[in-house]
């Protein structure tokens, strides 16, 4: 009797497990990327966000710094697992975790109108909303603007491109605008050039590596953060004029 009740409790799991092991023993680091999605749970708020080669990019617009947990999909199974939130110097966020994402490469130019442009976001952590969006056709519109899709997108979606090559990050959702005179609405994103903005910021480039052992069995390498050493009193040294000491 009771051999019958275990089989049906793993022919669920088996079911479900079908399409992990197709990706997961194929030798591909990704199942796909066709789905770079995020929300992120901050100390302010919930954002949402990409996953991109770049990092896990969100506005910031809750958070800026401190810890936060990211939702993100990695193949068919959607995924929750902590991070530190970093500052990029520009209008994006980066939302560091250990583990690896659905790290989509970033489209290489602005888009055209024959580009295939999507919407996405996860409005819950589980499930993914896609909507098709265009450029603004508009003589008085400039910059990296959306016409209105007949679906209200909210702050942070990923906004990317469907082509041969997959799906490629164009940027994320800024906020609404409304066209004087006509009414008309539209929505405005932070686009490929605010990527390029947050290349162009020096970042100290990682020297060494150690090992983090997580709660859960995984060991990761991350960069050694070198702490300043304290004095005699205890308390770190002041570099912040740079000049010589006194004698």
């Amino acid at each position: 009797m009771r051999r019958p009740s275990a089989l049906a409790l793993l022919l669920p799991f088996a079911v479900a497990a079908t399409g992990c092991v197709e990706w997961f023993f194929s030798g591909e680091d990704y199942a796909d990327r066709s789905r770079p999605v995020a929300l992120v749970e901050t100390t302010g708020g919930v954002e949402l966000g990409a996953t991109t080669e770049y990092g896990i990019l969100t506005l910031g617009r809750t958070a800026t710094t401190g810890p936060c947990r990211v939702h993100y999909r990695l193949g068919p199974t959607m995924l929750v697992d902590d991070g530190e939130l970093h500052p990029t110097g520009g209008v994006f966020t980066r939302a560091d975790i250990d583990l690896k994402h659905q790290a989509v490469h970033v489209f290489g130019r602005a888009p055209t109108d024959d580009d295939r442009l999507v919407a996405m976001w996860t409005p819950d952590g589980r499930a993914i909303r896609e909507v098709a969006v265009e450029l603004a056709r508009d003589e008085r519109i400039e910059g990296d603007v959306l016409a209105h899709p007949g679906e209200d997108l909210p702050p942070g979606a990923a906004i990317c491109v469907r082509n041969k090559d997959g799906v490629q990050f164009v940027g994320l959702v800024a906020g609404a605008a409304t066209l004087e005179g006509d009414g008309r609405r539209f929505y405005v994103y932070a686009g490929v050039d605010r990527v390029r903005e947050m290349l162009a910021v020096p970042e100290k480039y990682p020297v060494d590596y150690e090992p983090k052992y997580r709660p859960d069995g995984i060991s990761v390498l991350k960069p050694i953060t070198a702490e300043p050493k304290p004095t005699a009193s205890g308390t770190a040294p002041d570099s912040g004029d740079g000049g010589t000491p006194k004698k």
